[in-house]
């Protein structure tokens, strides 16, 4: 019988090779004999970014996992450059089984669902879910995007071009709207807009004050692979003690007016918090 021996690549594979791979791993990757009708198996693959960089065949401690819990046992497991064939790509294969009861707990069936976590020395890195759809999928799921920041001002070169037309700004620079460069990035908002601030809209209505915002979503040139979250938070000091409004808590953005009534008390000072994250 001829044995699958792995080759080493120099660089990263074609599209058309990478795929080449993954079939041989379905192909070798049936069992000769079971109890049951075997299905052919799932295959997961991509890249990674961490930290705003690819992750390189060398970076053996980052590891792809499928469990069905967060604590729950491997179901499928790679670890980054152990297969050379596949350079700094990893792929999972998940074995599936036809009918229950699985003669095998660790396998799955068509309709479960499955979570896909990366992890390196560090930890828990970055987590997702997948469903199997139909047995034999190829799917392919990258983690992160790399958001490149030629100059480390914390402002993406995508959106400083976007904006400012070259990368001569920093964070700290003050736009026509008086925020800084990284709180107009952060909030989504016009830099060279007089009023396009992120503001809190506050107007009395007989004995209550509706508050309320537009909680942008994070899209466009500098927000790949990030979301935008808010929070809506109250004091009975102007510049103190601030605590969450119960309700309006990392409200995720997605381009809707957040809209809040309150009622008492009526010398209520009001804040908004927006955050960027992966």
């Amino acid at each position: 019988m001829k044995m699958f021996r792995p080759k080493p690549l120099r660089s990263p594979p074609s599209t058309a090779r990478l795929f080449t791979v993954i079939a041989t791993l379905l192909l070798i990757s049936l069992p000769a004999a079971w109890a049951v009708i075997p299905e052919p198996p799932n295959i997961l693959y991509g890249t990674i970014t961490l930290d705003n960089a690819p992750v390189t065949a060398d970076m053996t401690n980052v590891v792809v996992e499928a469990r069905r819990t967060t604590n729950g046992p491997v179901v499928a497991s790679y670890r980054i450059g152990s297969d050379l064939q596949l350079a700094s790509y990893y792929a999972l294969r998940v074995p599936l089984e036809s009918v229950a009861p699985l003669m095998d707990a660790t396998n799955s069936q068509v309709g479960d669902r499955l979570l896909i976590i990366l992890r390196d020395a560090s930890g828990v890195r970055a987590q997702t879910n997948f469903t199997i759809v139909e047995r034999g999928d190829v799917v392919r799921a990258d983690f992160g995007t790399a958001v490149f920041d030629s100059d480390g001002d914390g402002l993406p070169d995508a959106w400083e071009l976007a904006y400012f037309g070259n990368l001569g700004r920093n964070g700290p620079f003050v736009g026509l709207n008086g925020m800084t460069a990284l709180q107009n990035y952060i909030a989504g908002t016009n830099p060279n807009d007089p009023n396009g601030g992120f503001k809190l809209s506050i107007v009395p209505n007989n004995e209550q004050r509706r508050v309320s915002f537009l909680a942008i979503q994070a899209a466009g040139p500098g927000y790949e692979g990030k979301s935008r979250y808010y929070t809506l938070e109250s004091s009975l000091h102007p510049v103190s003690n601030y605590v969450a409004v119960t309700g309006f808590t990392n409200l995720l953005g997605n381009n809707q007016t957040v809209l809040h009534s309150s009622t008492t008390p009526t010398n209520l000072f009001f804040r908004g918090r927006v955050t960027l994250r992966p």
